[in-house]
């Protein structure tokens, strides 16, 4: 293993640097990447550690990992761009774009229910076979014949893998764009971030393993309890699946199978950040950056497929929730976690966005002992 930090770091940030060195020369990390901006612009990029230790390839700059769920925040910027263009309207109903999801008692549902995870819609109702959740129409046509398991718009339960085919259809009935084609076009092009869906070969070659402490360990824990929430959520993945395989990198599952680094997403979330432009590239206006990040709805009690209380959710991405989801003081600061350990956010008021892609993968839902002392550094530094 090795515990070399490469890239750059603003002196004034010198703590992240001594914190992220320590993650890595302890072996609580293997390999992984933080990015900070300040005001739109990076101040902190480093990244260190190995990448595939079974092959020892190490960490490079431009090295990319499964973000799992902070794949979520970026199909969630997808939405607020056509929102912004006045293509797509939160507080319509689902069915307006997508027709066929008026099934099942569902033609009122507005779309504002699935970006704050009140659809009640957390799994399907067809049984799945292995490998069905890289088949985007089988998901998307599953999901819309699905009677929601509870009254929808009641209470938020997190719509863990479901959100990005609930999300990305409606993106792609309003553009005529798929996620992977609409994160080149429309953010990736014009941001110049390091951030796909459907890798390419050369894509794939950079990606770093995703590391567990127990092969499959996600996978077993769905396994062992396959009728509750989180089980059932958990089906149609393939047989021998442990989020290197090709399918999962190649497919475009929204809620969890976009690749990137912390630059890609500290750059994603400072162009939010600075109220939707960045170096004169446009994804949005203020106000539409300001509708995003305004309070929606907080678990009450024990979120049955999480296991947690008092996350609290945004439009289409959550906001800080200490101590379950900690971001730092300001109980404003918005973005996306990831299993794993996956971070990205913006903290308007303090002028500053953030990202963090390790490959090992922590235990818990929680942030974690890695990007959470690095959060805390961060704003040690401020």
């Amino acid at each position: 293993m090795t515990d070399t930090v490469s890239g750059t770091c603003d002196a004034r940030f010198a703590g992240m640097r001594e914190v992220f060195a320590d993650s890595l020369a302890s072996g609580r990390e293997v390999g992984a990447a933080v990015c900070v901006c300040s005001d739109g612009q990076p101040v902190v990029d480093l990244w260190g550690g190995m990448a595939d230790p079974g092959t020892g390839r190490v960490w490079a700059r431009d090295t990319i990992v499964s973000t799992f769920s902070v794949s979520k925040g970026v199909v969630s910027t997808m939405a607020h761009i056509l929102i912004d263009r006045g293509e797509l309207d939160p507080d319509a109903p689902v069915s307006r774009y997508w027709p066929e999801f008026a099934a099942a008692g569902k033609e009122p549902m507005p779309v504002r229910n699935i970006m704050d995870h009140q659809a009640a819609l957390c799994y399907v109702n067809r049984r799945l076979e292995p490998g069905d959740l890289y088949d985007w129409d089988l998901m998307t046509a599953a999901l819309a014949e699905t009677k929601p398991h509870w009254a929808w718009g009641e209470k938020p339960v997190y719509l863990n893998m479901t959100y990005g085919y609930l999300l990305g259809e409606v993106v792609r009935r309003v553009s005529g764009k798929g996620l992977a084609q609409f994160m080149r076009e429309e953010i990736a092009g014009p941001l110049g971030i390091d951030f796909h869906f459907a890798l390419n070969a050369e894509q794939i070659a950079r990606c770093a393993s995703v590391l567990q402490i127990k092969p499959r360990a996600v996978f077993e824990a769905a396994e062992a309890d396959p009728d509750s929430v989180f089980g059932k959520s958990m089906a149609g993945w393939g047989a021998s699946e442990d989020f290197n395989s090709v399918a999962w990198r190649q497919a475009e599952v929204g809620s969890g199978s976009g690749h990137g680094n912390a630059r890609a997403i500290a750059r994603l979330f400072a162009c939010l950040g600075q109220g939707g432009t960045l170096d004169g590239v446009r994804l949005m206006a203020p106000a539409t950056v300001e509708a995003a990040r305004a309070f929606q709805c907080e678990t009450d009690g024990e979120d049955p497929l999480l296991g947690v209380s008092g996350l609290r959710f945004c439009l289409g991405y959550e906001l800080n929730s200490p101590p379950v989801l900690a971001m730092g003081p300001n109980p404003r600061t918005f973005g996306q976690w990831g299993a794993g350990g996956n971070l990205g956010f913006a903290d308007i008021e303090a002028g500053v966005a953030f990202g963090y892609t390790p490959n090992l993968m922590h235990h818990a839902m929680e942030v974690g002992p890695r990007a959470g002392t690095l959060v805390d550094a961060l704003y040690a530094s401020l």
